[in-house]
């Protein structure tokens, strides 16, 4: 039986130029808009194209690469955010479960070159029908009514 077809605005995200800009670092700059819950020298933001409802991007705010370039100082802040984050998370979203990782080098999916700690919250049933079925992941909210439940309790990450 055909029941048609989910869109997701994905696709934008597949083509985009790879330029010489770095994303992260045209949002420090505000050239670039974003879901901002926490700016410093550490930022904490939605990611635009998330794996799961609550899916969090930690990066420096100097472009780094990789993690050997980070300096002590920034390697505390990074990891001090992500315990801040993953309890943000908790009492904003209430998961059962997280994933966190670190994607370094494009063969190892890192599509941004600037070092950068995935939080993806996973909830009970986060793998449905269309997940199992058809490989189309679908999310139950707009990033922005994500983004507002987050940011009451973006006190968290100070």
């Amino acid at each position: 039986m055909y029941l048609g077809y989910l869109w997701t605005d994905r696709m934008k995200w597949i083509k985009r130029k790879k330029g010489k800009s770095c994303s992260f670092c045209n949002i420090v700059k505000k050239k670039e808009k974003a879901f901002i819950l926490k700016e410093g020298e550490v930022f904490v933001i939605i990611n635009k194209f998330p794996y799961n409802t609550g899916h969090l991007l930690i990066f420096p705010k100097r472009h780094v690469k990789e993690i050997n370039e980070l300096k002590k100082e920034e390697l505390e802040k990074l990891f001090t955010t992500l315990q801040k984050a993953i309890v943000l998370l908790k009492k904003a979203l209430k998961p059962k479960g997280f994933n966190v990782g670190i994607n370094i080098g494009e063969v190892a999916s890192a599509s941004i070159e600037h070092f950068h700690i995935h939080v993806v919250p996973r909830f009970g049933a986060d793998a449905g029908f269309m997940e199992v079925f058809d490989s189309t992941k679908v999310m139950p909210e707009p990033l922005i009514k994500t983004f507002k439940k987050l940011k009451k309790f973006s006190y968290l990450l100070e």
